[in-house]
Order: C-alpha cells, then structure tokens, then sequence
C-alpha cells in the first residue's frame, strides 16, 4: 500500500475547513509570536531597569532625627540597623555598610588626581562588574589592569585646618571600572575622578595619611564617614527596609522613596506577565488541538473509503499522522517567516533578539498540539468500525 501517495492525494483534496484552520492556526501562532515578543522585551526591560539593577536595590542613609535636632550619621548607627534588621527578621535579606571619604590621592607626580572612597570589599559589585576591591587594589576608572603609584599626602593640622608638605608612595594594583555615579555614590561631581578600595586599604591609607595627627583614629574613622548604605537583596523587600529606617527616624534616599509599594508592584507586574504568556500558549494550544480534531471527525468518509479498499488501521493512522506533520511543518514555515518579514519591513515592531524563543515556542506547540491530536483524535478516529465511521454519512443511508 502507497502511503505517500495517500497523504499527497489527501492534501490535494483539502477540506474547506482545513483550509480555515490551516489559517486560523497561523492567524493565532503569528499574534502569540508578536505578544511574546513585547512581552519578553517587556520582562527583559523589568528586569534591567529594575530586579537586576543594584542602584534601585540601595538605600542611602545620611542622618537621624533626634527630637527635634538633627544627628549626623555615626558608626555605631551602623551596628544598630544591622541588629534592627536582625530583630526584624531581615538579616539575611539587607546589611549596613559604612561609606567613607578620604582625602585626594595622586598619581603621576601630581598630574592626576582621585577623589577616593572607602566602602566593603562586599560592595564591590555596586561600583562595577570588573572591580574586585581585593586587598591592594584600587578601582578607578581611567586605567586598565595594571601597577600604579599612588603619592599619598601626609596630613598636617595647623590653625584649625588642614594641608600637607609632603607624601609617601604607594604601589596598588588599579581596576578599570570606577564611575562617578553609581550605586554607592550617587552625587554628580563632573570632571571628577572616583576611586574606590576595600575598608581594609581605606584604613591603611589613613593611617599614613594621618600619621602626624594628634586626634584618635577612631575620630578621623568617624570624620571621615560619608553615610551608610543598606544594600538589599531582593527587590521586594525594598519598600519593607525602607519603611523601617524611616519608622527609627533614620533620613533614607534611594529609588522608590516616592512611590508606594513600587517594589512589590514591580514584581507583581512580572508575574502578571508571565502569566499572560502562559494563558496564550495554553490557548493556542487548544485551539489548534480541537481544530485539528474537528477536521478528523470531519474525514470519518475519507478513513472508511481508506478501509474498504484495504488499509488497516496502523497504516492510517500513518497516513493522518504524516499528513498533520506536513500541514503543522508548514505552519511552522509560515509563522517564522511572517515574523522576519515584520522585523525586515517593520510593519509590526518585534525583536529578533527573541527568534530564537519564538522558533521554540512555536516548534513546542505545534509538538504538543500533534501528540494531543494524536492520542485523542487520530487514534481514536482511526480504530472506529467501518460502519461506525459511515453512520451518519450519505453512504450508510
């Protein structure tokens, strides 16, 4: 038995309503790629500007209400939000940190100058991606990866103030990366350049630097405190930190200092997309299954003719299973290529970043609708008696 010539004869007699859900099932995998593509760009564009963007993920922390005096942020507030975040529950969720600003550094006999901030080698990540903040370096943005002198000044105090004779050298490994705004420090100072080591370097760099100064270290630590940061996990709990600080009179800034409940909607906003999308495939899915099985109850005449002239059952199931393969093949072609033509000739804006997902996506479903049609349409319809398959045609009557 000819098999092949079965399926070619069959596509040639193409039912009417094959036809409309041949169009149908492009109709709808085309507006499922284009709503895939805004939402995935959609999703992508949440998660950039937001659940993986640090900056929105920091609270800075600059004073304390008092009374109705105003407090000066110290160290030890440093030890107190931390033990607050741990009565709260919320240690593994947020951390203090301490920021600190030192006095310029030189480099190249003076002809440049960094502005230099002392932070945890934890934060490293907040400055930059290719700054490690590793003991003896120094990330700054104007180097690559290499050994730099640092000229160091040596700090002396006359008449209530400040200024320096003299320096000391210092070898440090620069990193190429620093900004002058970002996550840990978010004032603009143009033209400035922003250099960052770990607390470690930070307190060995001020003790060279104050070395003839007659006040404790533990003051010039304390003097040189810029604010705190508290650095939060998850994007979620910013609203929850953030409220905290506030409810202790702590004065905070960070992102959604303005909004209500931004963080949560954010990530409500995510699922709900997420969701939106999985409602769509699911119901491509099901339209194209009870398409497709329709169109089988629809050829009943057409599998007892295939019996009566001797095809058994396994061989026709062959048939109509080939038959889907090409037809779903062939929607798969077309939907693909409808979705290029509309990025080439933008007619409707998609991105082809997102083919490689779309050609998954529809390559899944059409999978998945063809086992469904299979198990409960071909199958099913196949194995049905002769008779069965003809009572409510002409024929029988």
């Amino acid at each position: 038995m000819n098999t092949t010539f079965v399926v070619k004869m069959l596509r040639k007699k193409t039912h009417h309503f094959l036809t409309i859900s041949i169009l149908i099932m492009v109709i709808s995998l085309t507006m499922l790629n284009f709503m895939v593509s805004y939402i995935s760009n959609q999703y992508q564009m949440i998660n950039k500007d937001f659940m993986n963007n640090n900056n929105v993920k920091v609270i800075h922390v600059t004073g304390r209400a008092d009374g109705e005096a105003t407090a000066q942020i110290s160290l030890q507030d440093t030890s107190d939000i931390n033990t607050l975040l741990n009565e709260k529950g919320l240690s593994d969720k947020a951390k203090a940190y301490p920021v600190y600003t030192l006095p310029t550094v030189y480099r190249d006999s003076m002809a440049t100058a960094y502005s230099l901030i002392g932070i945890s080698q934890e934060l490293a990540s907040l400055v930059s991606d290719g700054c490690t903040l590793k003991d003896g370096h120094i990330c700054v943005g104007d180097r690559k990866n290499e050994k730099i002198t640092l000229s160091v000044p040596i700090i002396e105090e006359k008449d209530g103030g400040f200024s320096s004779t003299e320096s000391t050298d210092l070898d440090m490994i620069a990193e190429k990366g620093a900004t002058n705004e970002n996550a840990v420090f978010i004032h603009s100072i143009p033209k400035n350049n922003q250099a960052y080591v770990n607390e470690k370097e930070a307190g060995k760099l001020t003790k060279i630097m104050y070395q003839k100064s007659q006040n404790s270290p533990e003051y010039i630590k304390e003097s040189q405190l810029s604010n705190l940061v508290v650095y939060v996990k998850d994007i979620k709990d910013v609203d929850t930190v953030g409220k905290l600080l506030k409810d202790e009179n702590y004065f905070t800034s960070y992102t959604f200092n303005s909004f209500e409940n931004f963080s949560i909607n954010i990530s409500t906003n995510q699922m709900i997309l997420i969701i939106l999308c999985v409602f769509l495939v699911v119901t491509s899915i099901v339209t194209a299954v009870l398409l497709m099985i329709n169109f089988l109850r629809i050829q009943k005449k057409e599998i007892a003719i295939l019996k009566l002239i001797g095809y058994k059952g396994k061989m026709i199931v062959t048939i109509y299973t080939r038959l889907l393969y090409i037809l779903f093949r062939n929607i798969f072609l077309y939907t693909i290529i409808i979705y290029l033509l509309n990025h080439f000739l933008k007619l409707i804006p998609v991105s082809l970043s997102f083919l490689g997902i779309i050609i998954l996506l529809d390559f899944m479903i059409l999978l998945v609708t063809l086992a469904f049609v299979y198990f409960f349409g071909i199958q099913k319809i196949c194995r049905m008696d002769t008779i069965e398959l003809l009572k409510k045609g002409k024929e029988f009557e």
